[in-house]
Order: C-alpha cells, then sequence, then structure tokens
C-alpha cells in the first residue's frame, strides 16, 4: 500500500499547487467551482465565499487561495508516510518526508497564522492576505501538531470562548459571533459536525490543554441531542446552540468520532 499512499500524497503537489510554491489548493476536475468547493469537504464555508477557479493544466484547477486545513493534513501524511518508509526500512524516503515536513510546518506557522487575531485562516494565493472568518479549519493545524505553542494557546482561549466556539455542542463549523452564522439554514456556516468537534479535542489534547479538552467532550456529549440515552439517532450534525439534531438520521462518522472522543490513545 506505501506506493500507492505516496502517488496519492504526490498527487496533490502535481494537480494541485497552481503556484508551485509547495502549498496545495482545492480544486476540481472539471474546472467548477462548486466542485472545488465540495473537494474540501466544507462545502459551502464562508472562506469560499469569493473564491475563483484557475486552470493547472488537463483536467485540473485549483481555486485562488491556499488553505490551511489542506496543508495541515499534508503535514501529517508526510510524517505518517516517513513512518511506513521506516518500517519498511527505506531510510532515504523516510528521512526525505521528515524534512519536507519540518519546512511545510514552519510555512504553515508563519503564513497561515494571524498573531493579531490569535487563530489559523486561509490566504491568497500570494500568501499575502488573511481570508477571515474564524472557522473550524483554524483548528487544524494542532490536529496536525503544527502549531507553536504559543499559536495552539491563543486557538484555545477562542476555542473556550462562549461568545464564539465554546456553545452548547462545542467547536462547531465557525464561529457564534460572526455575522453569517446560521445553523438552521447554514450546514457549514454554524452546525456542529461532530469530525470537526473531535479534531479541536484532539487539538487541545496535543498541545497538553487536556483539563479543556475534558471539559469540551463532556460538553459535547451531554449537549447533542439523543448521543446519550435511547430513542434518538445519532445525527450528521447538531445545532450548537440548542443542541438539536439536524439533517440526516443514523450518521456513521459522527457515530465513529464519538467512540474516538472516548478513547485515550
Amino acid at each position: 500500500f506505501y506506493p500507492k499512499l505516496k502517488t496519492y500524497h504526490q498527487w496533490w503537489y502535481n494537480k494541485r499547487d497552481h503556484d508551485k510554491d509547495g502549498l496545495c489548493e482545492y480544486g476540481s476536475t472539471d474546472g467548477s467551482l462548486i466542485a472545488a468547493k465540495w473537494e474540501s469537504g466544507m462545502d459551502n464555508a464562508i472562506r469560499f465565499d469569493n473564491s475563483e477557479i484557475l486552470k493547472n493544466g488537463e483536467g485540473a484547477y485549483s481555486i485562488n487561495q491556499e488553505s490551511v486545513d489542506l496543508n495541515a493534513y499534508l503535514y501529517a501524511e508526510k510524517l505518517f508516510l516517513s513512518e511506513l518508509a521506516t518500517i519498511l526500512e527505506n531510510k532515504k524516503e523516510a528521512d526525505d518526508f521528515k524534512k519536507e515536513a519540518k519546512k511545510l510546518k514552519l510555512i504553515i506557522q508563519s503564513q497561515f497564522y494571524d498573531p493579531i487575531d490569535g487563530w489559523f485562516y486561509d490566504t491568497t494565493l500570494d500568501g499575502k492576505t488573511f481570508i477571515k472568518g474564524e472557522g473550524s479549519e483554524g483548528w487544524t493545524a494542532l490536529w496536525a501538531n503544527a502549531a507553536t505553542q504559543e499559536q495552539a494557546k491563543a486557538v484555545k482561549n477562542k476555542m473556550m470562548n462562549p461568545k464564539k466556539f465554546f456553545t452548547k455542542v462545542p467547536f462547531q463549523t465557525m464561529s457564534a459571533d460572526h455575522e453569517k452564522f446560521n445553523p438552521l439554514k447554514g450546514y457549514w456556516r454554524g452546525p456542529n459536525w461532530l469530525d470537526q468537534a473531535y479534531f479541536g479535542v484532539k487539538g487541545l489534547r496535543n498541545y497538553g490543554f487536556d483539563k479543556e479538552a475534558d471539559k469540551a467532550t463532556i460538553q459535547i456529549l451531554k449537549g447533542a441531542e439523543g448521543v446519550l440515552g435511547k430513542g434518538k439517532s445519532i445525527r450528521e450534525n447538531y445545532h450548537p446552540l440548542t443542541g438539536e439534531g439536524l439533517n440526516a438520521e443514523n450518521f456513521s462518522w459522527s457515530a465513529a468520532h464519538i467512540i474516538m472522543l472516548l478513547q485515550k490513545d
């Protein structure tokens, strides 16, 4: 499987790095902007409201912004691939992936983090302008262990703010004090998806904020309607202020992340 995973990882740099600067963008194969947003998994997140599509090559398109979550995932992948290469006794590739990860980590810390806001944002393609609006992508660098301790502390403080992310069902997809926050009509503009909440909890644990992570885990499980007890199914997502279950029922990845929230390792 290692060669397949390595090829998949490299695909992002072949097909989704418009300016060839080592940072990837979400995109599409058909040139449509909506498919590029879908590729992120956060379909109508506010960070994509003003995005435009760019052609990289035949069947390869990028949106005109570099996303912090995508590059945090790629950072994590490099370390996983390095570990697999070590197991396979391929020292050169293991070392190469570690070097790539080290370089990418520094870029994530310097390009995507706004020290004034204390938050990680997407940026324009040139890396010079933050695409503002606090969303759950802001803690993916913590999940990937790509932030500094100081950066993680600042992000933690916003995550634990009841006016922003520490709601009845904490760590929803965007800050509750944003003008576009709308859990009932927003889909990725307010509801709590438990995978995003899990990334937040795991990110806190990665930086030693176990007290806050425990508090958030308990509040998620108690606040999300029907998670504890019987009679109601686990839902696709939840209203962060009321705890109401939203959209699809019997949602498997929500159930999976509840299990992950409860695991010690």
